[in-house]
């Protein structure tokens, strides 16, 4: 069986992306100084399809780590993931290629739950 992994061009081009917020999400900060990110949950194409345009979608609230809320705090819609890496290395001491995954999985995730996306 052959094995699933990226090409180095891809992951490349992944830590090259600039992470965006979307623009109907709310960000909050609570008294700790954590992020809490307020966001509609996404709709698979085929059920928004189905649905009333005028129907508001439930919105759903994520509060942030510190090393995330950090990480959060420094997407600014021109810092790369490659950056946000290099940036959470100096801040936490941590090995590069650690700060690569942990920030590119964080990236990863709240791009699924369709709080930010990729240019």
């Amino acid at each position: 069986m052959k094995s699933m992994q990226s090409s180095p061009h891809s992951k490349h081009e992944a830590m090259a992306g600039i992470p965006v917020p979307h623009a109907d999400i709310r960000i909050q900060l609570t008294d700790q100084g954590l992020v809490r990110i307020s966001y509609p949950i996404s709709l698979k194409p085929w059920i928004a399809r189905l649905l009333p345009n005028r129907i508001s979608l439930p919105i759903r609230t994520l509060e942030l780590d510190t090393m995330g809320s950090f990480v959060w705090q420094h997407i600014d819609g021109k810092t790369s993931v490659l950056e946000l890496s290099e940036i959470v290395t100096k801040k936490y001491a941590c090995h590069p290629s650690e700060a690569e995954h942990s920030v590119a999985a964080f990236v990863r995730q709240l791009g699924r739950r369709g709080i930010l996306g990729l240019r």
